[in-house]
């Protein structure tokens, strides 16, 4: 059993309640929402963790897991330091502030962390974790996995989000922070680097019978930055529309918020649209939206391109499911995580 030191996109099935729209709630209960290969690297060990979601609010909250798959019992165990971001958007100065300690893994350990309790701040947003040796130095040491279950024991929601896992081209054990700044740089050299283009290969119309949250996260400027997102919605019969979303740092927020183009109205009286699908249900309409970071700014410093992560929920009666997307590229402007507004200045 291993010991403790504190120092201090998937997979889920979406189940509809009844309802009175019996019939369409049971073709819908159909669609199953299967598991997406995590972004950068695919689900393989890593060094770096990125948890995209907690939840202290309301009564909900997360269980966050990290497991050591080491099995060496001389030079298996690791220490692993967990980070806490508030993903606050009343507090624009508290953005991504965060909470941390550091736990002990042994060979083959697992450890599973109550967010509301390893961290008491009533707050909500996403989480990352990361190898350290003794000395307290990042280092590369791609063996961790992990997975995130999200609770809501007032609406009777829950699902589960795998990390979006980042290894180290570093050899095991050696410090990852080459240029000394204190932050991990997901640039191809101390970790993968981050990706290019997110893709999300299914949204359902959003209306009376579902509808969706879209987490997205900031890798490229820090806290003190304002994202500017460029989406590109598709209908099912390759008709494309565009739309651009600005948040900071961490946000969760709904598909018609971001814009009309997700409703089942637009897609079904306002496109183009195929008539014959969703096939054995017409009636619901379905497309995919791919999404690519613009331009990051603070009141000082502006980037282009930056680096985004995307998580889809989707809701529909009292059940919830959650998928990672794919993507295309990388690119090396990512960070975890500068704090000041001039952002990462390597």
């Amino acid at each position: 059993m291993g010991s403790r030191i504190r120092t201090g996109f998937v997979r889920a099935t979406l189940a509809l309640a009844p309802t009175a729209l019996a019939s369409a709630t049971l073709a819908l209960a159909a669609l199953v929402l299967t598991s997406a290969p995590a972004l950068a690297g695919g689900r393989n060990p890593g060094s770096l963790l990125v948890f995209p979601e907690y939840d202290n609010l309301g009564g909900r909250f997360a269980l966050i897991t990290i497991t050591n798959t080491n099995t060496d019992l001389v030079d298996g165990s690791v220490q692993v330091e967990v980070i806490w971001l508030n993903g606050s958007t009343t507090e624009p100065l508290l953005s991504c502030s965060e909470t941390n300690a550091t736990y002990l893994l042994t060979p083959n350990d697992t450890l599973t962390l109550m967010s509301s309790f390893a961290n008491p701040n009533p707050h909500r947003g996403w989480a990352y974790a990361f190898a350290k040796d003794v000395q307290g130095r990042a280092i590369s040491f791609n063996f961790l996995i992990g997975d995130a279950l999200l609770v809501d024991p007032v609406f009777a929601l829950d699902y589960a989000v795998n990390p979006i896992m980042f290894s180290s081209p570093r050899m095991q054990g050696q410090p990852t922070d080459l240029d000394g700044d204190g932050l991990r740089d997901l640039d191809g050299a101390e970790y993968e680097a981050a990706p290019d283009r997110v893709l999300i290969p299914r949204f359902l119309g959003q209306g009376a019978l579902a509808s969706s949250e879209l987490i997205l996260i900031n890798l490229t400027g820090g806290g003190r930055f304002t994202a500017l997102v460029d989406f590109l919605v598709y209908n099912d019969n390759e008709e494309v529309f565009s739309r651009n979303w600005t948040f900071r740092c961490w946000t969760k927020v709904p598909l018609l918020t971001i814009s009309a183009q997700f409703s089942q109205s637009f897609l079904a009286n306002a496109s183009n649209h195929d008539v014959s699908e969703i096939i054995g249900y017409p009636a619901q309409e379905a497309g995919w939206f791919e999404l690519d970071g613009s331009m990051a700014w603070s009141t000082n410093t502006q980037i282009v391109d930056p680096a985004i992560l995307a998580v889809l929920v989707e809701t529909a009666g009292t059940r919830s499911g959650a998928e990672t997307a794919f993507s295309l590229g990388t690119q090396t402007n990512g960070a975890l995580l500068p704090v000041g507004i001039l952002g990462d200045l390597d």
